[in-house]
């Protein structure tokens, strides 16, 4: 396999020069080919910028043509690329970047500001540049600035993303040109991705899921359909007219494309892998799906450490809907005990993951690596099982993430974040089961002077993401507490 991106896409590039690699719009389709020469641009403009191998160059856009082509280029001048969610809000943006300490903002018209406020005072001489929108600052097909020769070793780092973290803060997870190829391979691969596949992704790139999808297709040469956000209408018509072929979601956007109104039957006969992650899928919507669609939601699992660990193939389905399935190709999962020894078959312990495509530890967090790092071995934190058939069964988690939507909070970067609310004396966060549509979070808050929720909801309110905000606020007059002190989470559950 080729083991740096560059060389990856480069091979693509040359087996599928004409085939159709992104449409964003139904008129817009850009062929392998276009794309290249749109990267080399970048690459120029980049370069241009002052960005050289080893610089950190932040992608803060959504689903779109330039968060592709920034990426590649990112890379392909040997620089480490950061993707940010457009849905983050200035506190937690300023964190990554700050972080990360990056040479280059992308970024679009609309969320220049933005940027601009988070950078205000920075001595670091971080360039914004606007590549989507409006005046752009690069040309899309070329640029007159000659590109550096630049050696990159597949172990050199390509990706930094960030994973929720029980310290509070999200930890740095690096990724390297090898950990990233062998990623596209083991996925491509296992699920037979090819050039003659048609993806639509919905979900975003910048995140460890989307991304992986992504990264698969153009090792594959496959065809990306990109949508900036979720609409269910434009989601059944395009699966329907483009011949859709993998369509990646989360449960959530099962349960709300199973419950539309349609006065005909549509035909997704073309859609021969409908993916879902993020969440568990529960049984009501799994069949709510089929019987509405005629096609069965198959089990994906993975974590932003590691990439893509599983997926669900088998041709049992209807009674293996709640298995996230056997590991990929060159990916190897066991169960550990408490202790440390190997789980029996079907004897519950925490998930273990081997695999090529994944990281070595967190930036900076010594001791966090060593818990989670072992032998070889990423602990997901995750609790589940393996059937006699190698099938995975996740049955719970150690760790206390709460998950909204397939987006992971950490409810202690919650409480530290109500904590600064001069009124609020103590916060304790939770997720709360709601329905089959998953988990909410809670707050449970000890006022110091009197306080009304609306208030609260308006302080959180463009300071951290709206799928991290409390949907239930409760106030208490203390938290419960063993004798020992420690919070008891179970009984505010």
């Amino acid at each position: 396999m080729k083991n740096t991106v560059p060389q990856m896409f480069l091979q693509t590039v040359e087996k599928h020069p004409r085939a159709v690699a992104i449409i964003v719009e139904e008129e817009n389709r850009i062929d392998y080919k276009t794309l290249s020469s749109m990267v080399s641009g970048m690459a120029s403009f980049l370069a241009s910028l002052g960005v050289e191998k080893g610089d950190k160059v932040a992608i803060l856009l959504p689903n779109s043509t330039e968060f592709i082509v920034g990426f590649l280029a990112t890379l392909s001048l040997g620089g480490i690329a950061v993707p940010l969610n457009p849905a983050y809000k200035e506190r937690e943006l300023e964190f990554y970047i700050k972080h990360c300490g990056v040479k280059a903002l992308l970024t679009e018209e609309k969320l220049k500001p933005l940027g601009e406020k988070i950078l205000s005072g920075d001595k670091a001489s971080t360039t914004i540049a606007i590549v989507r929108g409006g005046n752009k600052d690069w040309t899309p097909q070329g640029g007159k600035h000659k590109l550096p020769e630049v050696q990159i070793n597949p172990h050199d780092e390509a990706i930094y993303l960030y994973s929720t973290g029980s310290t509070g803060k999200p930890k740095r997870v690096a990724r390297t040109h090898f950990n990233l190829s062998a990623l596209a391979h083991n996925h491509s691969d296992t699920i037979n991705l090819t050039y003659r596949d048609k993806l639509l992704l919905v979900v975003p790139i910048s995140h460890t899921y989307g991304f992986g999808n992504f990264i698969g297709a153009i090792k594959a040469g496959g065809e990306i359909y990109l949508l900036e956000k979720f609409n269910r209408n434009k989601v059944i018509e395009l699966i329907e007219s483009e011949s859709i072929t993998i369509f990646p979601c989360v449960p959530s956007m099962l349960d709300i494309l199973a419950d539309t109104f349609l006065p005909e039957p549509r035909d997704f006969s073309s859609l021969r892998l409908l993916i879902s992650a993020g969440a568990p899928l529960s049984k009501e919507t799994f069949f709510k799906f089929y019987k509405k669609f005629g096609v069965y939601p198959r089990q994906l699992y993975g974590s932003t450490e590691t990439g893509a660990i599983s997926i669900n193939l088998s041709g049992d389905i209807e009674n293996t809907y709640n298995s996230v399935g056997v590991p990929l190709k060159n990916v190897e999962v066991k169960i550990f005990r408490e202790e440390g020894g190997i789980a029996d078959t079907d004897e519950v312990g925490e998930i273990a993951v081997k695999s090529p495509s994944m990281t070595t530890g967190y930036y900076g967090l010594e001791e966090e690596t060593k818990k989670s790092f072992r032998d070889g071995y990423y602990f997901t934190g995750d609790l589940g099982r393996i059937d006699g058939k190698g099938r995975i069964y996740i049955t719970g988690r150690k760790k206390l993430f709460i998950n909204v939507g397939g987006n992971k909070v950490d409810p202690v970067e919650i409480e530290n974040f109500l904590a600064t609310y001069p009124k609020i004396k103590e916060a304790v966060v939770v997720g709360i089961q709601e329905g089959q549509s998953g988990e909410v979070v809670k707050a449970f808050i000890v006022l110091r002077e009197k306080a009304e929720v609306k208030e609260i909801y308006d302080y959180c309110r463009g300071r951290i993401a709206d799928f991290k905000i409390p949907r239930l606020i409760e106030f208490r007059e203390e938290i419960p507490r063993s004798p020992l002190g420690k919070v008891l989470r179970n009984q505010l559950k």
